[in-house]
């Protein structure tokens, strides 16, 4: 069944036969969940099952298409392990014709379900697994294909009648292998979806996994590939299953800086998680240029979660599904796709979660009560594993779980107790969030998105910048190039970049250059930043130089500047980034503070200029050594992993020794790597 709301753009995508996606009783993922949340969006009126118009076709993932992303033997062993043996009782769904295999084949099926990931109990192999598994696998690529216009969507009588936004709540089964199930996971639906779209398009796609367990299916999917960027917020793997989603599983190759993790401590309450979220989403999402957002919305985050340890309340988890939905209105187009995923508070949290998924998506008013009828068929239901949840949630450390079941859609602030190292806990979630974003965020993208902590500017020091002994705050020069005259000019006020387009080629930070345009405006309106920038009589920018406040990585250390440079691909080999550096730093007032810069990872489009990473190191050394800049030894972490990276300083001659001391000592530590 599909419906669509009075917002025909978007679309819940549901079938009945996905229920029988059941490990049986006992198990913690229940399809009754799913029974639940149908039936809660029925009675809040916020869907109706009659509704049959522009339906889905909702099909199974075909052999070919699991094949993007599971291997042929894996794909055969789930097959084979469907097959039930003679004298076994059916959990799952068996098909018309099945076959029964016989009792002496029990052996062999029992070291496939050893060799495949189905013989330690949390993936037991059931009866008719393949055929509901590849339905939910096809279930998530239909309404991908739906999103991105391709024709396993669906015929489409128009573009205006493509739906942006589609919601498949038995989706999300991220954990799975290329070669084994893996927590709860036969066939991983979001990988095979994604690998559907990349070959089948040039689309890029942002992954977001809210779930509280790390999406390391989709990460290993994905690894190596720079149209997938995959961002994982879950509890650190030091405490949880599947135990990995390190800040420093980057990607591999090219695919380096494309896998972003976000490991959170334990008992992290909604406001620590928010803040990671908006500090690091929408500087990703510009970066990257997505074409589609696809979430995972795992509601195991919930502090009632008998399997996490993690404290948020509706207020967080609504957070994350408004700011998915807005990142994808903004700088997708709308195109986005949500799946369910985890989620063990079977009637208490999972009905509710998702509908607020749903709810957001179609752009419905949220209820604030639950209907009576439906709290009333499904209060018993709870009843029946309260008892069980409550000792679950005891042995993960949760003592204050309220016995007793919900009649609002968002949670009573008194059913939560605050939590007592909260400062601790958000404050290693903070040096997380520096790491992550120290890491992955070019320059200039970290400075139109400051975090939290950086958003003051740093004491004096803006004013210092400009002490010229003049009334005019900013400077300007012509510089003639063989393509033309440039007019450089630093301290750019905000009404002058709104006046001045970018140039085609100036999109190495921000992937296209309206969007680069949209960083500079935003640096340029922050107190603390100074932008210098060189742009043709006609207006259009071809080069930037941006002085800001070090990030956190810097935390402690006073007057410490980070400068970013770049010059259209259009307008290099002409010295515009020689002359356009020197005129930005050519500033008494800098003698007072100390410079640095780098990485590589300013220039991402230095593919084109037909170097090797350690011949552009050299050039970019080169640049910032004719001003005064001096190569450092350090252990900031993109230097330590990547030797074609380097540091570059230069410190002021006015700089105190011992300031400059506890610089450089700095460099040779690393604060934010401890406690992660």
């Amino acid at each position: 069944m599909t419906e669509v709301n009075a917002n025909r753009r978007a679309r819940l995508l549901f079938d009945t036969d996905e229920l029988h996606y059941d490990f049986g009783p006992g198990h913690p993922l229940q399809p009754t969940r799913l029974v639940a949340l149908m039936d809660l969006l029925e009675s809040a009126g916020l869907w109706q099952s009659a509704n049959e118009q522009d339906r889905l076709p909702l099909r199974p993932a075909t052999i070919e298409e699991l094949g993007l992303v599971h291997t042929p033997d894996y794909i055969a062993a789930v097959q084979s392990l469907s097959l039930p043996v003679a004298g076994e009782p059916s959990v799952g769904r068996q098909g018309e014709g099945e076959h029964i295999l016989p009792t002496h084949q029990a052996d062999s099926q029992a070291q496939l379900a050893l060799k495949y990931g189905f013989a330690d109990g949390d993936t037991p192999a059931l009866p008719g697994m393949h055929e509901v598994s590849a339905r939910i696998a096809g279930g998530t690529l239909v309404a991908l294909s739906a999103v991105m216009g391709l024709p396993e969507g669906g015929a489409i009588a128009s573009e205006n009648e493509r739906p942006l936004h589609v919601f498949h709540p038995a989706g999300g089964l991220h954990h799975a292998w290329a070669e084994r199930a893996s927590g709860f996971c036969v066939y991983n639906d979001i990988a095979v979806a994604i690998a559907h779209v990349l070959r089948a398009s040039e689309a890029k796609v942002l992954y977001i996994d809210f779930d509280a367990h790390h999406g390391d299916g989709v990460q290993r999917a994905f690894y190596d590939e720079p149209r997938v960027m995959t961002v994982s917020f879950h509890e650190t793997g030091r405490y949880l299953f599947p135990g990995t989603g390190d800040v420093l599983e980057l990607g591999n190759g090219i695919g380096r800086g494309y896998s972003v993790n976000v490991p959170l401590q334990p008992f992290t309450e909604d406001d620590s998680y928010i803040e990671a979220m908006d500090a690091l989403l929408a500087p990703l999402v510009i970066s990257f240029a997505p074409d589609v957002i696809v979430s995972q919305h795992g509601c195991d985050t919930h502090a009632w979660d008998p399997l996490t340890h993690l404290s948020l309340t509706m207020r967080g988890i609504q957070a994350q599904i408004k700011l998915a939905h807005q990142l994808a209105d903004t700088y997708c187009q709308g195109r986005w796709v949500a799946v369910g995923g985890g989620g063990y508070d079977l009637y208490r949290v999972v009905p509710r979660a998702w509908s607020i998924v749903w709810a957001e998506m179609s752009g419905q008013l949220l209820p604030v009560s639950l209907p009576e009828d439906w709290v009333a068929r499904w209060r018993p239901a709870w009843f029946g594993v309260e008892e069980q949840e409550a000792l679950a949630q005891q042995a993960m450390g949760k003592t204050s779980v309220p016995a007793n079941f919900p009649t609002t859609f968002q949670d009573r602030p008194e059913d939560f107790s605050e939590q007592p190292r909260r400062w601790t806990i958000s404050r290693t979630n903070r040096h997380t969030v520096a790491l992550v974003r120290h890491l992955l965020i070019p320059p200039s993208v970290r400075q139109a998105f400051p975090s939290v902590q950086n958003r003051s500017p740093l004491a004096g020091l803006f004013d210092l910048l400009h002490l010229r002994g003049s009334a005019t705050p900013s400077r300007s020069k012509t510089l003639e190039t063989q393509k033309g005259t440039l007019l450089l000019r630093d301290f750019c006020p905000p009404s002058l970049i709104d006046r001045l387009t970018p140039d085609v080629g100036l999109r190495a930070f921000a992937r296209i250059p309206e969007r680069e345009h949209q960083l500079l405006v935003s640096i340029a309106k922050r107190p603390d930043c100074a932008l210098t920038v060189a742009h043709t009589q006609s207006g259009e920018i071809v080069g930037e130089v941006t002085l800001a406040p070090g990030d956190e990585w810097w935390e402690g250390l006073e007057n410490v500047y980070e400068v970013g440079i770049e010059v259209s691909s259009n307008w290099r080999g002409l010295g515009i980034a020689k002359n356009l550096l020197a005129f930005a730093l050519d500033l008494d007032a800098l003698e007072d503070i100390i410079l640095f810069a780098m990485g590589l990872s300013w220039h991402w489009d230095m593919e084109g200029l037909g170097l090797s990473v350690y011949r552009y190191r050299e050039l970019i050394a080169w640049l910032f050594a004719s001003q005064g800049f001096t190569e450092y030894p350090t252990t900031e972490p993109n230097v330590r992993m990547e030797p074609a990276n380097v540091l570059l300083v230069r410190i002021g001659k006015r700089v105190d020794q011992r300031v400059a001391s506890r610089f450089l000592s700095h460099l040779l530590s690393s604060p934010n790597l401890t406690g992660l």
